[in-house]
């Protein structure tokens, strides 16, 4: 299984997907779909993973597996696809928010970090400041 790029078909399912889980997506709309990767199942999705670029950093958001996929390894899958994508297209850093994963993402490198050290960026955006509660952990992979 291969992530690929969301099609404009995948956005209504992919809202299901993290509103099932409890994550935001208020501010996805077809046009952020560019930067969100996909994986489906004989055209069942079953994972998303968004990424938002500003720059030289970069936000890994919306991260989610069905709740039946889980523990196949798609997140990792996710994960490390969008990473490739950022980092081959300049970024020197991502970071992410979290209120359930931190365990699974410091696997994979990323390190916890103050919210006041995030970049002014990253603090603009929605899912800083308006999306993820004050108590989300904030993680940096460099």
């Amino acid at each position: 299984m291969i992530a690929v790029p969301a099609r404009a078909a995948d956005l209504s399912g992919i809202c299901s997907l993290l509103a099932s889980e409890g994550l935001p997506y208020g501010d996805l709309t077809e046009q952020s779909l560019t930067h969100v990767l996909a994986l489906r199942e004989d055209d069942l999705l079953t994972g998303a993973v968004g990424l938002e670029r500003y720059g030289d950093v970069a936000l890994l958001r919306s991260l989610v597996v069905s709740a039946q996929r889980r523990r196949f390894g798609y997140g990792v899958l996710l994960t490390d696809a969008i990473e490739k994508r950022a980092f081959a297209a300049g970024a020197r850093s991502i970071y992410l928010l979290t209120t359930s994963a931190e365990s699974f993402f410091q696997a994979r490198g990323y390190r916890r970090i103050e919210r006041s050290q995030a970049p002014t960026a990253i603090q603009t955006t929605t899912q800083f400041s308006a999306l993820c509660p004050s108590s989300a952990v904030l993680m940096v992979k460099p």
